[in-house]
């Protein structure tokens, strides 16, 4: 019931991503781009990490670099040079900013089901909330303040410092993630070992889930780049630049 739950999770993310990148282009010209988008977008976030994993090619830990943490880095510089591409750029500005805040509330749903993985001895314990994981915080304020901002203005800086959190526990549940899984300097050994990077169907928690996590984030900052600069244009009487 854990993997359908968990699979359920990623298709349902994977659909709102899909039609975010669809009605993105809407009226801009460029729909098959925005289809292609979306073909490739699951081939490198869902179809790759899945076959890799099915045929075990990711299934080695014990030498570096392992297969399964090159998979997660490749793909984090995938997301993070989309972040700041004009595609990037372009998909920030179309989405709501409610919307942009408040998604990150998927990360309940994961802290929920990592900790049922934790009862059911498939991960550590130090992988959940109960343990080193606080990753759950970012998705219940996320979604608080994604209802708030539906009918009220909230200021840039507390954005900001919200975005910096969000990131920052983020990164830290990553940390705790890599050093536990059975590599040779394996930190936290209590427990089984983490071995959700190179299992399928649990390899899309950080090829996918965490991916769209990072994504988030750095589109936020973005978003919040082009509107500071657009007030300082305002302000000092200049025509706003297009964002790039």
């Amino acid at each position: 019931m854990t993997s359908v739950l968990f699979v359920a999770l990623v298709l349902a993310m994977a659909i709102l991503v899909g039609l975010a990148l669809v009605s993105s282009e809407r009226g801009s010209g460029r729909r098959p781009r925005g289809w292609a988008l979306v073909v490739g977008f699951v081939l490198v976030y869902l179809a790759v990490p899945a076959l890799l994993a099915t045929t075990g090619l990711l299934d080695r830990y014990d030498a570096m670099p392992a297969p399964a943490l090159l998979l997660v880095l490749f793909l984090t510089a995938v997301t993070v040079l989309f972040a700041v591409s004009s595609l990037g750029a372009h998909l920030s500005s179309s989405i709501g900013l409610a919307t942009l805040v408040g998604f990150q509330v998927f990360r309940v749903p994961v802290e929920w089901l990592l900790h049922w993985l934790a009862v059911e001895q498939v991960i550590p314990e130090v992988m959940t909330y109960s343990g080193r994981n606080f990753d759950i915080v970012s998705g219940i304020t996320g979604g608080l303040l994604g209802v708030w901002l539906l009918r009220h203005k909230v200021s840039a800086r507390l954005l900001t410092l919200w975005n910096v959190l969000g990131l920052v526990l983020l990164a830290n549940i990553v940390l705790v993630a890599i050093l536990s899984t059975p590599i040779p300097f394996r930190v936290f050994t209590e427990g089984r070992p983490n071995l959700l990077p190179s299992t399928f169907p649990y390899v899309w928690l950080p090829s996918f889930l965490v991916q769209l996590a990072l994504l988030g984030h750095l589109m936020l900052f973005r978003r919040l780049r082009s509107a500071s600069v657009t007030e300082r244009d305002v302000a000092a009487g200049r025509t706003p630049p297009a964002i790039q």
